[in-house]
């Protein structure tokens, strides 16, 4: 590992961490983050055309093939009606905010939501001790777009005007000067704080009463988390005690594209595929996000919710290279080694890696060999180290790229989930990825972490334009109970509604009501209506269940039932589109029994959809993976029950034959049928009698409690004896 630049290498505190407290944020597509990280989740893509109002058509028109006559797309990531800021509300009066940077006012909105995350949505206690970074670009922007228009442009107008000869006294040439400047965004003595990018975050400090240290960093497309570095030494060396960080980017689009498109560095298809064979260049993108930073030992101390832990910062710059605008692998390596000799792990240990990942050409294959470098060679048969880039759903924000893909990997820990990557149909070749202990994910997967008792570690990577390097390395917290982590979802795909009655015709009434209410249409979310339809005073015996997706699918299945409950002869529903109703209910007056399969009901992925949601049921395919890895087994049973989603075919084969292989097949149905155990005794489903079939047997042992595995290490140790015996078959 290459030992310049010591004090970049130095760990942040004498314990080498720094927690995340609060985040917030706003990105194309999501007004906060709770639906910033449920379209990560969702593979939402949230780039598109932008809003009429902010494009000036004519702006790549290429008559005299400037931009070498390539048609280049428009599309990006636009915060369009998310962008509302309200003065009022934060103190600022309204003339204030007119004429200047809606970055400032963002920022700010943003600023004081981290805040109350991190639990301060009032008067900060250590105030003074507060410090304030920004990372913000020098790009053209409204606010100085708008001075133009008031002088220079204005100016050059009504000069051509008057070098027409239109015959335009100096009368008429005043009204259109006046009309022209009426038209614009006033631009008065308030708007001119607005004007200044310093005070983007000198506002913030001014709102909000913190009296640290203020201001705002430009490096390019590395700017947040060079903020993050910045702040996190200011924070280890003890003059803050706390650290508002983020990142915000609010230009004008076609002043943002139109030297991207000269340089080749936006698609021309409009679409964003990073480290995929047919990247063609990047897309822009806006957004402010920010992030609350404090010592862990005095987030402990403090009870603070911990999103996860900051072990490391490196950076570097390029030094002399070919060009200064192009990436140069010694300068991307460099960053990388003295982030992990800060942190003091190894790389290896890192199961995900929040990538630059533009879509150029150059810039990912430059990024995946300094990675392969740091990681060196594939070891075994499994590539284990995901690695993605946020901006395929969001596009790029420059100098708020990083801590756009710092909220998300934050988040990624935080829920033990692994976020996709879109748009990557085929990975490029040149990448060599298979060689590597790296893997493009491009599904929403469960994070296991059986292979070791470390915690799960990612990386986060921005690279500037200039050739400034940075590279965070985070980990995730541990809590004493994993099942009380909140669900990685804030909204399920489905929800079951069930409307019960004393009689039928009763329960036909309270249809009829409901669907009446919903015809307001209610401002309600669908996971609130369910929760107040499923918890009626008297459930009584008459009971409809309907599965929907939404308010309206909702109020369709509502009106379907009620056709079909008007005919006095139909005893039952049993819609496979979600309807289910019985006169006579199943089961009312016997006793429940559960059947435990055996080899052969195994299946890849099974149960991962669960596994994201109910952290026990995760917890058990980990247990078993800790057992093979201890009898030195190089595949586990979750790297063949969940295969990477851009797995080659001859991975994919190994992984399935090994499903299918008699210890395979074990584990993998054993450990599926004691989670889904796990997860019933959790909803307090109890049964009267267990049966199993095979190795179903042994999970119907588990129920009964002739077998108890609630001790980790006797339920490990019984997995090896059972692996082994199967083995010597």
């Amino acid at each position: 590992m290459n030992t310049e630049g010591a004090d970049a290498m130095l760990p942040l505190t004498p314990d080498g961490s720094i927690a995340i407290i609060g985040m917030a944020c706003l990105f194309p597509g999501a007004p906060d983050l709770d639906a910033y990280w449920e379209n990560i989740v969702a593979g939402v893509d949230a780039i598109g055309d932008p809003p009429e109002d902010a494009w000036d058509a004519r702006a790549l028109h290429d008559p005299d093939g400037t931009l070498g006559t390539r048609i280049y797309s428009r599309r990006g990531g636009y915060l369009g009606e998310h962008a509302r800021f309200d003065p009022l509300a934060h103190g600022v009066m309204p003339s204030t905010a007119q004429g200047g940077d809606s970055d400032h006012w963002l920022a700010l909105q943003v600023a004081r939501q981290a805040l109350a995350d991190a639990g301060y949505p009032g008067e900060v206690p250590c105030a003074e001790r507060t410090m304030v970074v920004l990372a913000r670009g020098s790009y053209p922007t409204a606010g100085t777009a708008n001075v133009l228009q008031h002088g220079a442009i204005l100016a050059q107008t009504i000069a051509l005007l008057e070098s027409l000869q239109l015959g335009l006294t100096d009368e008429d040439l005043g009204r259109i000067r006046d009309r022209l400047r009426d038209s614009l965004p006033p631009f008065e003595p308030d708007s001119v704080p607005g004007l200044i990018p310093n005070i983007a975050a000198s506002r913030i400090a001014n709102r909000l009463n913190l009296m640290g240290p203020s201001y705002t960093v430009d490096a390019a497309c590395a700017s947040s988390l060079i903020a993050v570095d910045l702040a996190t030494r200011d924070l280890a060396s003890g003059r803050c005690d706390l650290a508002l960080v983020g990142g915000v980017h609010l230009p004008l689009p076609s002043s943002i594209s139109q030297p991207f498109c000269t340089v080749g560095a936006f698609s021309g298809s409009g679409r964003l595929r990073p480290f995929d064979r047919q990247a063609d260049g990047t897309l822009p993108g806006e957004g402010v996000g920010m992030v609350v930073l404090k010592p862990l030992a005095a987030a402990r101390r403090d009870g603070d919710r911990i999103y996860a832990v900051i072990q490391g910062v490196g950076t570097s710059s390029d030094g002399r290279g070919m060009s200064v605008m192009a990436p140069r692998l010694e300068g991307q390596i460099l960053a990388l080694e003295r982030a992990y000799q800060a942190a003091g792990v190894a790389p290896h240990s890192v199961g995900l890696v929040e990538a630059h990942g533009t879509g150029t050409q150059v810039g990912d294959l430059t990024e995946i060999r300094a990675l392969t470098q740091l990681f060196g060679p594939r070891e075994g048969r499994v590539r284990r180290c995901a690695v993605g880039s946020v901006k395929s759903m969001i596009g790029h924000l420059m100098p708020a790229a990083g801590i756009a893909g710092l909220i998300k990997t934050t988040l990624a820990l935080y829920h033990r989930v692994l976020p996709p990557t879109l748009h990557v149909e085929e990975p490029n070749p040149e990448l060599e990825l298979e060689r590597t202990p790296l893997y493009l994910n491009t599904a929403t997967r469960p994070w296991f972490q059986g292979r070791t008792e470390e915690p799960r570690r990612a990386g986060v990577s921005a690279f500037g334009f200039g050739g400034i390097n940075a590279h965070l390395v985070l980990e995730e917290h541990p809590v004493p109970d994993e099942s009380a982590l909140p669900s990685h979802a804030r909204r399920w795909e489905a929800e079951v509604f069930i409307v019960a009655a004393a009689s039928r015709e009763r329960l036909i009434g309270r249809v009829e009501e409901i669907r009446r209410f919903l015809q307001r249409p209610p401002q309600l979310e669908l996971r609130d209506l369910a929760y107040t339809l499923n918890v009626p005073a008297d459930p009584g015996p008459a009971r409809l269940a309907i599965v929907a997706s939404s308010v309206e699918d909702l109020e369709k299945k509502l009106e379907r039932a009620l056709q079909r409950l008007s005919d006095p002869g139909r005893r039952q529903i049993r819609d496979a589109r979600g309807i289910y109703y019985f006169d006579e209910p199943l089961g009312r007056s016997g006793e429940l029994a559960f059947l435990f399969p055996g080899e052969g009901s195994q299946y890849p992925d099974m149960l991962a959809d669960l596994c994201m949601h109910f952290p026990e049921l995760r917890a058990r395919f980990e247990l078993t993976d800790h057992a093979f890895a201890e009898q030195g087994f190089d595949l586990l049973p979750t790297d063949f029950i969940f295969p990477h989603p851009t797995a080659t075919a001859e991975e994919r084969t190994g992984a399935e034959t090994r499903l299918w292989s008699m210890d395979g097949a074990v584990s993998s149905v054993l450990t599926a049928d004691y989670a889904l155990l796990t997860l019933l005794r959790r909803l307090k489903i109890a049964p009267a009698a267990v049966l199993g079939h095979s190795t179903g047997e042994f999970a119907a042992m588990f129920a009964s409690g002739m077998i108890d595995l609630a001790d980790g290490a006797l339920a490990r140790q019984f997995s090896v004896e059972l692996f082994q015996m199967y083995q010597r078959f």
